[in-house]
């Protein structure tokens, strides 16, 4: 069978309006499209948040995965099951937050508040285990590694820090988690969107940064703004790699990169779409090389034409897992599907009817409500309550943490190939009894073969020491 691809969206109900069909508005949901035909496929209802406050658990180890959701303007976090969808759980969280990211490996969950406070919690446990202000201005978003190994949290301050999350959780060492592993910090106006590479982890790695800032102090512009897109490396000292500047007039929203970290596509709030390259052609036929950014104080590498535009400005970019798709979530509730490297426009999803504030792609859960394959339930991974205040470290080790231990209702495919069926069982008994017979019988005979030659030579001594001795004796 093969894998069905789903298209994951949110959108904000600040700056809905009504439908294009009609004068009614439709309820904020969190959508799954399918990605090949475009259908509905199913919706969490309801749910409204900002930009940076939507992320997932994957269905893993024969349990359920999750979708989460601040809800927008509210300390409330919703919590979906891929198997229902009806919310499943309602958290209250300490304040009021403004993103908010689940570690890849589904242990941990981070929110950033409008403060500058970062919290992170345990999710099996629900406890608190660390909070601290990170920035003096709002935090806009906090992206995990692939390896769940670090945290980066971006500002409207300017400012990008990379946390060790085993430093974050760490009880011998507490308060020093509030100093940063690292910080990019060439930026000067707010920090727009970050992405990480596939392979970034704890022992280095790339990162992009765009901002709202433009590239004067390296290339003055004339009393004008050129907004950026940074590239750094994720290793101390943290150098800047690169820096690409857009056209004057454009604004990022948004960037995502690829998992080869061949190119780069940057959203603008003007709605166009940049294509950064981050390899250039050599003079050899088929050669290429790593463009040359030469890091700070270098001039910037411009990125100067768009390679598409939409009618509404650009709010989220995602895509496909093959690489063949760009997605382009807009302020109208849009979301365009174009194929690469073409940039054609392939399909229209028009399920929001506010900004799009969340979209990524996703390989169909086995739980999913209303799989065809669901014939073995799958129980919804443990959730406890988010947790306030911190709490010391005997009233932490006193926590008890719930595991979901699945039954073994069916059997899975390895025991299908192992098992046999009764009548091969049969067939395959009276084999060995059979077997068995004819090796007794086989022994047997060696056996007597190897007496009657046992008398043999006896008798053939007996009759030599007779001749010995007759001999002496003569």
């Amino acid at each position: 069978m093969a894998t069905q691809e789903l298209v994951l969206s949110a959108s904000s109900a600040s700056g809905s309006s009504s439908s294009r069909s009609g004068g009614s508005t439709s309820t904020p949901a969190i959508h799954l499209h399918d990605l090949a035909t475009s259908s509905h496929v199913q919706a969490f209802k309801t749910s409204s948040n900002g930009p940076n406050s939507l992320a997932t658990v994957r269905s893993q180890d024969g349990v359920g995965g999750t979708v989460w959701a601040i809800q927008e303007g509210k300390a409330i976090a919703g919590v979906w099951a891929w198997q229902k969808d009806q919310q499943h759980l309602k958290l209250h969280l300490p304040e009021r937050l403004t993103c908010f990211s689940i570690s890849p490996n589904g242990l941990w969950a981070a929110g950033g508040s409008p403060n500058g406070q970062v919290y992170v919690w345990e999710i099996a446990s629900g406890a608190l285990q660390a909070s601290w202000t990170a920035h003096y201005r709002t935090v806009n978003s906090l992206t995990f590694t692939p390896d769940s190994a670090l945290l980066i949290s971006s500002s409207a301050d300017a400012s990008v820090h990379v946390f060790v999350v085993a430093h974050l959780l760490d009880p011998d060492t507490p308060g020093t988690y509030s100093q940063p592993y690292g910080t990019l910090g060439d930026h000067t106006l707010a920090i727009t969107a970050v992405a990480v590479g596939r392979t970034a982890n704890a022992n280095g790695g790339r990162c992009w940064t765009a901002a709202e800032d433009g590239t004067v102090k390296v290339r003055p512009l004339s009393n004008s703004q050129s907004d950026a897109s940074q590239m750094w490396s994720l290793s101390p000292p943290f150098d800047l790699l690169a820096t690409f500047s857009l056209p004057s007039a454009a604004k990022p929203t948004s960037l995502v990169v690829d998992s080869a970290e061949r190119f780069v596509y940057v959203g603008s709030g003007e709605g166009n779409v940049y294509l950064i390259p981050l390899f250039k052609r050599k003079g050899a036929v088929g050669g290429a090389e790593a463009i040359e950014g030469d890091g700070l104080g270098a001039p910037s590498i411009k990125a100067d034409l768009a390679c598409l535009t939409v009618e509404s400005p650009v709010t989220c970019l995602a895509l496909s897992h093959g690489e063949s798709q760009l997605l382009v979530g807009t302020r109208s509730g849009e979301i365009h599907i174009h194929s690469l490297p073409s940039h054609q426009q392939l399909r229209t999803i028009t399920a929001h009817s506010g900004p799009i504030t969340h979209l990524s792609t996703l390989v169909r859960p086995a739980d999913l409500s209303n799989s065809a394959s669901r014939n073995d339930p799958w129980p919804i991974m443990e959730i406890r309550n988010l947790e306030r205040t911190r709490v010391n470290v005997s009233s932490k080790h006193a926590q008890t943490v719930g595991i979901s231990l699945r039954p073994s209702i069916g059997s899975s495919r390895l025991d299908r190939l192992r098992r046999a069926s009764p009548q091969a069982q049969l067939v395959s008994a009276q084999h060995v009894t059979n077997q068995g017979e004819d090796n007794s019988a086989a022994l047997s005979q060696e056996v007597r073969e190897l007496r009657a030659a046992l008398d043999r030579a006896v008798k053939l001594n007996e009759k030599m020491w007779n001749g010995v001795v007759d001999l002496k004796l003569a």
